[in-house]
């Protein structure tokens, strides 16, 4: 058991079961019918009393999380450990706030991760240090002292408590839509206004890649936000109801390949990296011959991508968007389901 697993199992013993379990312990976080389980737990639907930009919000989160897969970097494995014994030591805290605030208790945690790293000398609002006048926005609060105090009037500003109670938040909710929400609109909408994933939320999952507000009002699309986002945070202590595993776990294959699936990142002649490194193990499983698996796409591997696009009937350009890379999926599938198949058909027994 690593170091991250013991601290999860840590955090969370307490629990009788949490509400991220999965039903199966697919390594690959197969997330296949999330949609429907979203409907049938009623997340799917937006709270009616959205409405305009609010319920553009939750759309898209509705969208979002159903596909999402953690994926850590070392550096935020190494925060999560911190941010998981944080939740331990301190739940009692973040409990007090929630009963006085009807929020959940889990993301209140990771609000106060996201905006202080968990130090309890800071406000809520925006990290700034308690005791002082608040600088950064919104800096038109009192002056407090104590940790529990300025949270519970964090969360009771006028703007956070209207949208809580449109997105029908109570200390016990576990729908991630509406989490997702309020965290985005908590941070503010930068991010929603240039269509891209909010790190906030998303920072260690495949939803997010690139693209940080460095400073109120300064965008660089250069910049990785290398914090935790809330919904990997909140799925390490049970704080969403999901179908797909949201345990913490480390970037892998899979989880550089969805990239590619998303349509994130598009590999042709010239690119390099991991996710031409996966797609060559691909396309090799399927029986192509790449030559070395490098991470280099150079005209050997152009040439079996166009091989492969013209054996599904795709136009055979050699660029891997979506499309190819779902086909190139669906025939690993196809392929790991006849191998099953097959060995099911052979272990049975033989009638005389």
């Amino acid at each position: 058991m690593s170091d991250l697993q013991q601290t999860v199992q840590e955090a969370t013993q307490s629990e009788s079961e949490t509400s991220t379990e999965t039903q199966s312990a697919n390594s690959d976080q197969d997330i296949l019918g999330n949609s429907a389980v979203q409907e049938t737990l009623g997340f799917d639907a937006a709270p009616q009393a959205l409405e305009g930009r609010a319920l553009g919000v939750y759309n898209e989160h509705a969208e979002r999380t159903p596909n999402m897969m953690v994926g850590l970097s070392e550096a935020q494995q190494y925060d999560m450990q911190f941010f998981l014994e944080n939740w331990r030591q301190n739940r009692h805290r973040y409990e007090e706030v929630s009963a006085a605030t009807n929020m959940p208790a889990e993301l209140i945690a990771a609000i106060h991760w996201r905006e202080g790293s968990g130090h309890f000398n800071t406000y809520l609002h925006q990290g700034d240090p308690l005791g002082k006048p608040a600088v950064n926005v919104p800096n038109d609060i009192p002056v407090f002292y104590e940790w529990e105090e300025a949270a519970i009037h964090a969360l009771n500003m006028r703007y956070h408590k209207s949208r809580q109670e449109d997105l029908e938040i109570t200390a016990d909710t576990r729908n991630p839509n509406a989490l997702a929400s309020y965290a985005e609109t908590y941070n503010g909408l930068g991010y929603y206004n240039r269509g891209m994933a909010s790190p906030y939320v998303y920072a260690g999952t495949d939803q997010y890649t690139s693209g940080k507000y460095i400073a109120d009002g300064s965008f660089n699309r250069n910049v990785v936000d290398r914090q935790l986002g809330v919904m990997p945070m909140l799925g390490a202590i049970g704080g969403i109801q999901t179908e797909q595993d949201m345990s913490p776990q480390a970037i892998g294959p899979e989880f550089i390949w969805r990239r590619v699936l998303n349509g994130q990142v598009i590999l042709r002649t010239g690119s390099y990296g991991e996710e031409v490194e996966v797609l060559q193990t691909k396309l090799q499983a399927l029986g192509y011959d790449v030559g070395t698996v490098d991470g280099d796409f150079g005209n050997g591997t152009k040439r079996v991508v166009m091989e492969f696009q013209a054996s599904v009937s795709e136009t055979p350009d050699g660029v891997v968007g979506p499309g190819t890379a779902s086909a190139i999926q669906n025939a690993i599938d196809n392929q790991s389901a006849g191998a099953e198949s097959a060995t099911s058909t052979s272990s049975e027994p033989t009638l005389l």
